[in-house]
C-alpha cells in the first residue's frame, strides 16, 4: 500500500449531497488549487485584491451507530469526546445515546456490525483472526488504539508462593527465577475469565520457561518477517545472536498449550475479584481486563510473573519472543460497507479518537480523563478504581498508538511494535491448529483485513495536503470571509480533523 493512496470518491459534504454520491475528492480538488496558487501567488501578494466571498463548507449532520464495552480503559477512553461534547464539533450524533449503546462481549459487538446495525465498534482485533475465512473482512478495524503488555498471572497475598522478581531477589538469575516461579503453577488451578479463551498464546510465554514446553511439543509454526523468511532472535544491536555453534536462532512457536500443564477455572472477572477479596478462596489468577488487574494489585495480588518482567529483564529469548509474537490490542471495528460510504464520517470519527489520546497524554488534561474513564469502568464492572489506576494502565499495560505513534505501526522500516508481522504470525499459528484452512493466503488476507493502515496513509496525506495550502494562505492578502475560513480550518486541522481543515482551506483559496 502506497503512502500517497487514492481518497475514496462519494464522501457527500456538499449542500443537498448524500453519503453515496461520487463527489471530488479533497486530493482531486487540491490538485487545481496548489496550481492557482503557484502561477499566481506572487501577483496576489502584489496587485490589491476584490472582497473574496468565500463559500463556507458544510459539514452534514450524520448519524452514527456506535458501540463498546466499558470494560477496561482502552474502551471506555470512547466515553470522553461523549461527555465532552466533542461530537457537536463534528455534527456527529452517536446512536443509540439513552443510553449509548454497550457490550458484555466481543462476539456481541462483532454480530452487530455485520447485522449492519452498527456502524462502528471497539474490539480485541486478535480476536477476529479465526474468521478471515468467513466474515471478518466485513468488519474490520480501522484504527489500532493500543497494544496490551501487561498480562500477568497474579498470586494471592496469603499463597506461599514465590514471584519470579522475590527469586531473583533471592539470587537466581531471571530464566531460572522464571522457570522456578512457573513451576510452582504446573497442576495448579489459574482462575482465568472465559474472555481470555481467544488470548490463550498470552500464557504459552510464561510456560515456555519450563523445559517440559519443549519436550512435548507437536508441531512448529512458522514466525515470518515481512518478506516471508523465518525471524530470529536478535541482540540489543539489532544483529541476530548466535547459539555456541555460531549459527543463528529462529523464533521458536508451537502448538503446545498452557493447558497441558496447569487447570483453567473460568469465572468472569467480576467473580474473580469477589473469590480474591476471601482469603484461601483462591491462589492464582489471570485478569482479562486491565481494570480488574490493577485493582487487584491494589489489593495486594502481585504479578507472580508478567509480560513486562520479561521485557525489561530477559528481553532477547524465546520467551520474550513469543510473548512479543502474540501481543494484540483493541481496534475501532467498522462495518466495511458503511465505511465505504462515509469515508467522510469515518475521518471525523478517527479524528475524536485521536483527539482523545492527545487528552490522555497532556498532563494538564489526563486527569480529567482518567476519572470519567474510571466513574464509567466503576459503574459498570462494579469496581473501585481510582483516576489514578486508570493513568497506570494506560502508562504501564495498555500504552496508546496516538497519531505521531502511528507511523512507527505501518512503516516497517521504523522500529517498533508493527501489526502486520506480529499478526502474520498469529495467522499462521491458526492455519497450523487447523482453525484456518492451511492454504489460506496471510499476506493477501492481512493487506485487506488492516484498513486501518490504508486510512493513516490517507489521513497523513489529507495533512500533508493541509500544510501545504497553509503554507501558501500564509503569504497571501486575504479577506475577512477567507481569514474566517482559514481560521476554521486550523481548528479543525488542530483536533485531528485533516479531512475538514482541507476542505476549509480549499474553500478559502479558491474563492
Amino acid at each position: 500500500m502506497a503512502a500517497g493512496a487514492v481518497l475514496v470518491a462519494g464522501c457527500g459534504d456538499g449542500a443537498g449531497t448524500s453519503a453515496t454520491e461520487a463527489t471530488a475528492t479533497p486530493t482531486q480538488a487540491l490538485e487545481a488549487v496548489v496550481d492557482a496558487v503557484d502561477v499566481d501567488a506572487e501577483e496576489t501578494r502584489q496587485a490589491p485584491q476584490e472582497p473574496m466571498a468565500a463559500e463556507t463548507p458544510e459539514i452534514r449532520a450524520a448519524e452514527v451507530a456506535m458501540g463498546f464495552n466499558a470494560c477496561c480503559a482502552d474502551t471506555a477512553f470512547w466515553n470522553i469526546p461523549l461527555e465532552l461534547g466533542w461530537w457537536d464539533d463534528l455534527n456527529i450524533t452517536i446512536v443509540p445515546n439513552t443510553p449509548t449503546y454497550r457490550f458484555i462481549s466481543g462476539a456481541e459487538a462483532i454480530a452487530w456490525l455485520r447485522s449492519g446495525e452498527g456502524n462502528v465498534a471497539l474490539g480485541w482485533v486478535p480476536g477476529l483472526f479465526g474468521t478471515l475465512e468467513t466474515y471478518a473482512q466485513q468488519t474490520p478495524p480501522i484504527l489500532l488504539a493500543d497494544i496490551y503488555v501487561g498480562y500477568a498471572v497474579l498470586v494471592a497475598p496469603d499463597s506461599p508462593s514465590k514471584t519470579v522478581m522475590e527469586l531473583v531477589d533471592e539470587g537466581m538469575d531471571f530464566p531460572d527465577a522464571a522457570k522456578a516461579a512457573v513451576q510452582q503453577l504446573v497442576g495448579a488451578d489459574i482462575h482465568i475469565s472465559p474472555g481470555s479463551i481467544e488470548q490463550n498464546q498470552y500464557l504459552d510465554a510464561f510456560f515456555a520457561y519450563l523445559d517440559e514446553w519443549w519436550e512435548s511439543y507437536q508441531q512448529e509454526i512458522p514466525a515470518l518477517d515481512e518478506e516471508g523468511n523465518p525471524q530470529v532472535l536478535l541482540g540489543r544491536d539489532g544483529e541476530p545472536l548466535l547459539d555456541d555453534d555460531g549459527n543463528v536462532q529462529p523464533i521458536r512457536l508451537t502448538t503446545n498449550d498452557w493447558r497441558n500443564y496447569a487447570n483453567p477455572q473460568y469465572l468472569h472477572d467480576s467473580t474473580i475479584v469477589e473469590f480474591s477479596a476471601v482469603p484461601g478462596r483462591i491462589e492464582y489468577a489471570v485478569p482479562y481486563s486491565a481494570p480488574v488487574l490493577v485493582q487487584m494489585m491494589r489489593n495486594g495480588w502481585d504479578p507472580l510473573i508478567n509480560f513486562g518482567m520479561m521485557i525489561e529483564n530477559d528481553p532477547f529469548s524465546q520467551q520474550t519472543a513469543i510473548a512479543k509474537s502474540t501481543v494484540g490490542g483493541v481496534g475501532l471495528l467498522a462495518n466495511r460497507d458503511w465505511v465505504d460510504n462515509n469515508k467522510d464520517l469515518v475521518y471525523r470519527i478517527l479524528s475524536a479518537a485521536f483527539r482523545t489520546f492527545e487528552f490522555l497524554d497532556d498532563p494538564q488534561t489526563r486527569y480529567q480523563g482518567w476519572e470519567i474513564e474510571a466513574n464509567l469502568i466503576n459503574s459498570h464492572r462494579r469496581l473501585s478504581l481510582t483516576p489514578e489506576d486508570i493513568g497506570t494502565i494506560w502508562e504501564q499495560i495498555d500504552p496508546s498508538f496516538g497519531w505521531e505513534d502511528q507511523e512507527a505501526l505501518w512503516d516497517l522500516d521504523l522500529p517498533g511494535y508493527h501489526p502486520e508481522i506480529v499478526f502474520a504470525t498469529q495467522i499462521e499459528r491458526l492455519k497450523v491448529k487447523g482453525v484456518l484452512a492451511g492454504d489460506y493466503d496471510t499476506g493477501a488476507g492481512l493487506e485487506e483485513f488492516l484498513l486501518a493502515r490504508d486510512l493513516y496513509y490517507e489521513m497523513k496525506e489529507l495533512e500533508a495536503r493541509s500544510d501545504e495550502l497553509f503554507e501558501s494562505a500564509s503569504g497571501m492578502d486575504l479577506s475577512p470571509g477567507q481569514a474566517d475560513l482559514i481560521a476554521r480550518a486550523r481548528r479543525h486541522y488542530d483536533t485531528f480533523n485533516f479531512y475538514d481543515a482541507l476542505r476549509f482551506l480549499e474553500a478559502a483559496l479558491s474563492g
